[in-house]
């Protein structure tokens, strides 16, 4: 993503976190630079507190955004570049048993499809915690709390 991120945790930091890819476009889009700014910090304080871990998922769908929604547009190389960094996270593989598993997430708590994989990816990986704006703040799911730094007291300002 960027030289400031460190990709792998260190041992013994405090936990395991799945980022979603909601906040890394905020890192990447310029139209709102102030939480821009808040996100590259906060993410720059959470590779060094804690595990990052991604999903198959999230780098598809970064690359989806970054191709299609950025203004200004990102080349292919900063593109390039912005996967090749996050590739170097825990990446969750979105294989045919997730899929089957999300599903009956999905529908057990009436949750949209592409949040449950998300949930899902978060819950087999072992995070404590997953980062996102599309989740109720605070919900737990088979140990796994959901938190959106933009809302949560505890964090730092930037």
């Amino acid at each position: 993503m960027e030289p400031g991120v460190a990709p792998r945790a260190q041992p013994g930091l405090n936990m395991r976190v799945f980022v979603d890819t909601n906040l890394w476009v905020y890192r990447l889009d310029q139209r709102e630079a102030q939480k821009g700014q808040f996100t590259k910090n906060w993410l720059r304080q959470l590779a060094q507190d804690d595990e990052i871990v991604i999903s198959t998922q999230v780098l598809i769908e970064l690359r989806a955004v970054m191709a299609r929604k950025l203004q200004p547009s990102i080349s292919t190389s900063e593109a390039g570049k912005a996967l090749e960094a996050l590739a170097n996270f825990e990446v969750v593989p979105t294989d045919t048993a997730l899929v089957l598993d999300a599903h009956e997430l999905a529908a057990a708590n009436q949750m949209a499809w592409f949040d449950a994989l998300i949930l899902e990816a978060a819950i087999r990986s072992h995070c404590s915690v997953l980062y996102s704006e599309d989740f109720n703040v605070g919900q737990h799911f088979e140990g796994l709390e959901i938190r959106n730094p933009f809302k949560s007291s505890e964090l730092p300002s930037p």
